[in-house]
């Protein structure tokens, strides 16, 4: 800990020492935050003042070793960190190495991605996930079933997901979903039918659109212990444009996820598929999988995804 000027103790000096000299970057960044006594949120608030934006989210997850700076903006506050924690130049940049490769596609597929990464394109997430205070809930999804309902014009009218849900940490008793709208000229859905939660605090982008829930869990959880939850949201669709793809990011990588799309018969695609992707936009503009999926004469048709990494995965389909 550092004495009341700021300057670590001869102890967190050997420490911080030894973690510059022999890694990992997590170990080193984490000490020389320890040894400052400075906390996330000031370090935030620093690294803002000289023009760069970190979350305090990704400066956890640098420190914690869930996710690392790669990116060039990235790279950049890494070396104001050293400058704020008063450490050598290039001292944590040293212990980065080279740049890993990203995406499912490259190599070792990710087992953690952190949540700014994986939701990229929506640059309000980091603010609305901050004002719910840690987004870590310390829960892993260990098996998740999305069922979709699609009305006549082709838009989502309902939602209802089942999580088996496993503990990383003591005392994990909240499950942060992000879910996203279709038009920031409509209303967000509805979050309705909880069981085994309850509500929690909520948080929006209507612009966007954007929302971001915590389903507090009837009791808290200790380290391996499970729970099922189940939850349903509902749209307004009057006027809503039609969809042409439902899916779920996951930051952690699950043992299995299954999704499930209800079309109304009187408007069934003529082409159904599934894609995965590192991050939850753009993967809507590239081609389905080469084996289409079935899709029954009441519209029913459904995807099984065994061991899905961290990313995003979903069903997209054609209209006529």
């Amino acid at each position: 800990m550092a004495g009341h000027d700021g300057t670590p103790s001869r102890r967190h000096r050997s420490e911080l020492a030894a973690a510059l000299r022999n890694g990992p970057f997590e170990a080193a960044l984490d000490e020389a935050i320890r040894a400052r006594g400075l906390s996330l949120q000031r370090l935030q608030q620093h690294l803002l003042a000289r023009g760069v934006t970190v979350s305090v989210t990704t400066l956890s997850y640098w420190r914690s070793g869930r996710s690392r700076p790669e990116r060039p903006s990235s790279l950049q506050a890494v070396r104001l960190l050293e400058e704020l924690l008063r450490l050598p130049v290039d001292s944590l940049v040293s212990l980065l190495g080279p740049q890993r490769p990203r995406g499912r596609w490259v190599g070792r597929p990710p087992t953690v991605l952190d949540t700014e990464s994986l939701w990229r394109e929506d640059e309000s997430l980091p603010v609305l996930l901050s004002e719910l205070g840690n987004t870590d809930d310390g829960l892993k999804r260990l098996i998740a079933h999305d069922r979709y309902e699609l009305d006549e014009y082709g838009a989502e009218v309902r939602s209802t997901s089942t999580l088996i849900l496993q503990a990383t940490r003591e005392r994990a008793d909240r499950c942060v979903v992000i879910i996203r709208g279709e038009s920031p000229n409509r209303p967000l859905p509805e979050l309705t039918e909880l069981r085994n939660a309850r509500i929690g605090r909520v948080r929006s982008d209507p612009s966007v659109p954007l929302m971001v829930a915590e389903l507090l869990l009837d009791h808290a959880l200790s380290p391996g212990e499970t729970e099922i939850i189940e939850y349903t949201y509902t749209y307004h669709h009057a006027g809503r444009p039609p969809t042409d793809a439902c899916g779920r990011a996951f930051r952690v990588a699950a043992q299995l996820y299954t999704l499930e799309m209800l079309f109304h018969p009187a408007r069934i695609p003529v082409r159904c598929g599934t894609y995965s992707s590192s991050v939850r936009t753009g993967p809507t503009q590239g081609s389905l999988t080469d084996k289409p999926l079935w899709i029954s004469a009441s519209g029913r048709a459904h995807a099984v995804f065994q061991d899905p990494v961290a990313g995003f995965h979903a069903m997209r389909w054609e209209w006529e």
